[in-house]
C-alpha cells in the first residue's frame, strides 16, 4: 500500500496544481489547512509536502506537529532559496528533503517516490511478526477494546513479537549491555 500524499500549503492554487500532478502520477492525496483536516484521518507513515515559503517564523513548529500527527511519516518542504532560516528550523525539527521553488516536476516525482519507500522501509520493519501472530494479537486487541479497555488494546498490538524480543535480549548480552 503506497502511502498517501498529504499537502499543506498556505497558496491554494499552489497547492491544486501539486494534487493535480499528483493525481496524473497515481498518489492519493489530501490537501491539509483551511479545515480540510475534518474528516481525513491521519494514518502512520504518511508524506506530508509542507509549503513553508511564507513560514519563516514557524516553520519548526509546522514540522514538529506534523510529525507527531504523523507519526513514521516523512514531511518534505516546499521552500524559496531566500528562506534559509526556515528551512534549517524544518529540518531540525524532522523534515527529511527540501525542494526550491521553482523546481522540475520530476524532481518532485524523485524526492516523493525516495520518501515514499523509506516510509514502507520503516512499514516492513515493523511487521516482522508472522501472520497467525499479528492475527492472534489482533483478536486479543479487540477483545481489550470491546471490554472497554482501549489503550491495552493499543498496547497489546504495539508489543513487540517475542522472536524481536529475544533479539534485542541477545543483542544487549552480546555487546555487554
Amino acid at each position: 500500500m503506497r502511502p498517501v500524499i498529504r499537502i499543506k500549503s498556505n497558496d491554494s492554487a499552489f497547492a491544486e496544481k501539486i494534487a493535480k500532478t499528483l493525481d496524473q502520477w497515481g498518489f492519493l492525496h489530501h490537501q491539509l489547512g483551511a479545515g480540510t483536516e475534518a474528516g481525513v484521518p491521519a494514518h502512520k507513515g504518511e508524506v506530508v509536502l509542507l509549503d513553508i515559503r511564507d513560514m519563516a517564523d514557524d516553520a519548526f513548529g509546522h514540522v514538529y506537529s506534523i510529525k507527531q500527527q504523523y507519526a513514521g511519516g516523512e514531511v518534505v518542504l516546499i521552500n524559496k532559496p531566500d528562506n534559509v532560516v526556515a528551512s534549517i528550523a524544518g529540518m531540525k525539527a524532522g523534515a527529511v528533503d527540501e525542494i526550491i521553488v521553482p523546481f522540475d516536476t520530476g524532481t518532485l516525482q524523485a524526492i516523493i517516490i525516495d520518501a515514499c519507500e523509506r516510509v514502507q522501509a520503516t512499514r516492513a520493519k515493523k511487521i516482522k511478526k508472522p501472520l497467525l501472530t499479528r492475527f492472534s494479537e489482533a483478536m486479543m486487541a479487540a477483545t481489550f477494546a470491546q471490554a472497554g479497555d482501549f489503550d491495552g488494546a493499543l498496547d497489546m498490538l504495539d508489543r513487540p513479537s517475542p522472536r524481536q524480543t529475544d533479539k534485542q535480549t541477545s543483542n544487549k548480552k552480546t555487546s555487554g549491555a
